[in-house]
């Protein structure tokens, strides 16, 4: 069994590299890049990926739930990065669209993360690939004590 002291160092390292990635990208410094917040990103990643998806399938896709999706959608609707059209199969149902504003956003923010996140590119494919792997099998420790 893992010790205290060891949890909290692991907790801690995520903390530190969330709030690092966090005022090396997220901040803005005066640059006037940062137009949307990170679920807002990702939302729109997922979208440009994924189109013609419904907001339940987002939310999956997102590991959130449908009313927390729900406002972040409505969010990018205001904006005019996101459209919601009626399903052509499913009248009752909704498809959640990227306009070109939200699409020449994704883009414009995927190379700033890239840009900034390029240090971090050279560090050894296998070490990359031991620390998803752990992350892996921490989330089926943590879902399988649940």
């Amino acid at each position: 069994m893992m010790a205290y002291d060891e949890m909290y160092r692991i907790f801690n390292s995520f903390r530190q590299v969330s709030q690092t990635f966090h005022r090396n990208f997220w901040v803005d410094e005066g640059t006037g890049e940062i137009e949307v917040t990170r679920i807002q990103l990702l939302v729109l990643s997922i979208l440009v990926e994924h189109p013609n998806i419904g907001l339940s399938e987002l939310a999956d896709l997102c590991h959130m739930g449908n009313s927390t999706m729900s406002g972040v959608i409505d969010r990018l609707v205001k904006a005019g990065m996101v459209m919601r059209e009626r399903c052509l199969q499913d009248r009752r149902s909704l498809e959640l669209h990227v306009t070109e504003k939200g699409r020449k956003t994704q883009e414009k923010m995927y190379q700033l993360f890239m840009k900034r996140v390029a240090p971090m590119m050279d560090l050894p494919k296998e070490d990359i690939e031991n620390l998803l792997r752990i992350h892996s099998l921490m989330i089926q420790k943590m879902e399988k004590e649940r």
